[in-house]
């Protein structure tokens, strides 16, 4: 005890003899302040305990862990609009067992949304509005409206706190002037674990203050926070021992907390910080962050195999004999696969030359489609004026982009670097869809030795699963074994077993499941451990253009993990791409708990009539299906992402059927979020199309499940959603008040 006073004492010595340099210091510390503001013990931006009105820069996305004894944390934010920020967290509590009797300490999952109210001004602070823990078990849940202004190095922070922020109850809570309901609040979600009680929001009969200093010193990414916490900490009081340790209580010796936080920058984009203080009057906490920018794209070293166009050949195609037709083609061919391109076909129509090309070597559309036409430009005939390349995802044609010889020609003189290349040949691109119905006039050489085609791969795959009643993470490490037999353009036998490496799934002989529907999801504990190593997916799948504005897929086989079956989806996406119109229906059967050949008695048909829509604000989509789930249920499914310029994208689901709260159980609906990473941030030397998805759920649920058949929406669209001047105009909020009145507009 002896030690954490004179390690409190000297903090507070050392912020104090700051005092005088922080009133004389006229240094300009706005280079610092725009990223680097601290990350409170909560996961959010904030000073130690409490939040601020401070926000990230738009796309930041970030992962911390706290140690705060008797509290562990683990938490991801995400910047997901420059006035919204959102965090997830799980917390460990070391007082107390999971439950009576269980060797596991507490856990606790949360969610937290704050919202920019106002922009700092001159004279005018910046707001903020937020909520902690509005998706848990309450524990932590506090509502709070909160102001921060900069004056040179300082930043202050002053608010008000509702709940958990509001537990040294200073003064009576200011909107029951407006309504006697905001009195009362509710008591904990225990029961509910997922449940949004919003009968608690901005209650309760007396609230607190809370407020702070943060100073950015004059050593670079380094800075010190001072605050008032204003939490009483009574739900953790009068706990005669703590889980698994005895003599120490919970106790609050002071209201005041200190800090210092560092930041370093290992690359343009990330950036980690290190935070270390007093907390309490009697604890030390720690908070580490990693956090990158999904906005931010830092210059790649790449550089592509592009160079001047060769000399035009002085024969026209019609005067090249069988054989020289022959010849040019397969050369076109091989070049195509030198750069990493799969070619399907070359189609020579008038006085254009087409080639069909597959490619997973580029996330951006335009360069592979720049590559591609430079290529294909070296050897094209004389009388050829139109230069196009088709984009064929999974068999089916999902982008054509045509440019003139003379214009590539240009393009290429005057483009520096890939940057340059690229803008300039989507400036002058046209991207309307190449008509190929009539092929009475055309000459078309596929590529004979492309089918059949047999490719196969092994990997690692980390899988696991959060929170479980005995251990907080079970988690399995195997070698997944892919093969892909491609049999014909659009035809495909697709398989991946999954072979066991290592796992910690002995202890998990139990799931506490619940709700009144077929158990289609929450048995995932038998498929873990009976199927070890077993048999993920063995189908086949087609894949046809119906017509440039009809796709469709038919698949038959062991669709996932926990299903076979057989079925099918037919997408309208008209030529703007702006919307899209799909209807799937499938019949599926339950797959045995060891993931082999056999199957259970459970079996249904499920479908959906889905639209996807995007949206004029920040590059946001849309997505919403109504149809019958796995488990037999009826209802809606909800699904809304964001896509950054890095080509990531984050977005949030869930479904509402007939399945009610009870019907459900724990959770009260099923609700998800996800995010998918281009791998193409990680390389700095080459380039790559590959992505990785990640979802996570609160809990897992059988109302709202679906099949994990992948989605022809998103095949279809993945080619031109790399393509800027493709995706929908975003409008502003400048834009659309500029859109009242009477008087002429200038154009924005």
């Amino acid at each position: 005890m002896r030690k954490l006073a004179y390690l409190r004492n000297g903090l507070i010595l050392l912020f104090l003899g700051l005092l005088p340099s922080i009133a004389q210091s006229t240094t300009d510390q706005s280079a610092y302040l725009g990223n680097q503001y601290s990350s409170y013990v909560y996961g959010g931006i904030g000073l130690i305990q409490t939040p601020t009105a401070r926000f990230a820069d738009d796309g930041e996305f970030a992962f911390g862990i706290t140690l705060e004894a008797p509290f562990n944390r683990v938490y991801g934010r995400m910047q997901i609009f420059p006035w919204l920020e959102g965090t997830v967290r799980f917390t460990e509590g070391e007082y107390k067992p999971y439950y009576p009797g269980n060797p596991q300490s507490f856990k606790d999952k949360g969610l937290d949304v704050r919202f920019k109210l106002f922009n700092e001004g001159k004279f005018f602070p910046q707001i903020a509005a937020g909520l902690i823990d509005l998706g848990g078990t309450g524990v932590d849940a506090s509502e709070y409206i909160v102001a921060s202004k900069q004056y040179k190095n300082l930043d202050f922070t002053i608010g008000i706190g509702w709940g958990g922020l509001g537990g040294r109850e200073h003064i009576k809570n200011p909107l029951s002037f407006i309504s006697s309901k905001f009195d009362n609040r509710c008591g904990m979600a225990v029961d509910q674990g997922g449940g949004f009680n919003i009968c608690s929001f901005f209650r309760g009969d007396k609230t607190a203050l809370f407020g702070g200093i943060e100073y950015f010193s004059q050593i670079p990414n380094l800075s010190f926070a001072l605050e008032y916490d204003p939490k009483s900490y009574a739900i953790y009081k009068g706990k005669e021992t703590f889980f698994d340790k005895t003599g120490d209580l919970f106790r609050v010796d002071s209201p005041l907390n200190f800090g210092l936080t560092y930041k370093y920058q290992p690359s343009q984009r990330d950036i980690l910080d290190f935070s270390l203080g007093y907390v309490r009057g009697n604890t030390l906490y720690a908070n580490a962050t990693v956090h990158s920018n999904l906005n931010f794209q830092p210059k790649s070293n790449y550089r592509p195999p592009w160079g001047d166009l060769k000399k035009r050949s002085e024969s026209s195609f019609t005067e090249l004999t069988d054989q020289s037709q022959d010849y040019l083609v397969k050369l076109i061919i091989w070049q195509m696969a030198n750069v990493g391109f799969t070619t399907q076909q070359v189609i020579f129509k008038d006085s254009e030359m087409i080639v069909e090309i597959s490619q997973s070597r580029f996330q951006s559309t335009m360069e592979a489609i720049n590559l591609a036409s430079i290529i294909l430009a070296n050897n094209a005939p004389k009388d050829i004026e139109t230069i196009t390349v088709i984009n064929n995802d999974h068999g089916m044609q999902t982008l054509s982009a045509s440019i003139p010889y003379d214009t590539l020609v240009e393009v290429v003189a005057k483009g520096a670097d890939i940057e340059q290349y690229v803008y300039l040949q989507e400036e002058y691109t046209d991207f309307d869809a190449v008509d190929l119905s009539d092929q009475s006039y055309l000459t078309i050489r596929e590529n004979e030795a492309l089918y059949p085609n047999f490719y196969w791969s092994v990997s690692p795959n980390l899988k696991g699963t959060l929170q479980h009643q005995i251990k907080f993470y079970f988690w399995q490490l195997e070698l997944m074994f892919s093969t892909e037999l491609a049999i014909r353009k659009g035809l495909f036998l697709k398989t991946d077993i999954g072979l066991d490496v290592v796992n910690n799934y002995k202890t998990y002989q139990w799931s506490n499941t619940d709700g009144e529907l077929h158990h289609v999801r929450q048995d995932r504990r038998k498929y873990l451990i009976e199927g070890e190593s077993g048999l993920r997916k063995m189908a086949i799948d087609y894949t046809i253009d119906i017509n440039r504005n009809v796709k469709a897929n038919f698949t038959a086989g062991i669709l996932e993990w926990m299903f076979g079956g057989f079925g099918g989806e037919v997408l309208y996406i008209p030529d703007d791409r702006k919307w899209a119109l799909g209807v799937d229906l499938y019949w599926a059967k339950q797959r045995d708990y060891d993931q082999k050949f056999s199957f259970l008695d459970y079996e249904t048909v499920t479908g959906f009539v889905s639209y996807y829509y995007d949206l004029p604000f920040y590059d946001m989509r849309f997505k919403t299906s109504f149809g019958r789930f796995l488990a037999k249920d009826v209802g809606a499914y909800v699904d809304v992402s964001r896509r950054f310029k890095t080509g990531a994208t984050v977005g949030g689901a869930f479904a509402l059927t007939n399945c009610d709260a009870e019907c459900v159980g724990e959770g009260a609906f099923s609700k998800w979020i996800y995010f998918t990473l281009p791998m193409d941030l990680f390389y700095s030397n080459s380039k790559t199309r590959d992505k990785a998805a990640f979802a996570w759920s609160p809990l897992t649920k059988d109302a709202g499940a679906k099949l994990d058949t992948g989605s022809l929406y998103h095949v279809v669209i993945s080619a031109s959603d790399e393509v800027e001047s493709l995706r929908k105009e975003q409008w502003s909020f400048k834009k659309i008040i500029s859109g009242f009145g009477t008087s002429p507009k200038a154009k924005i």
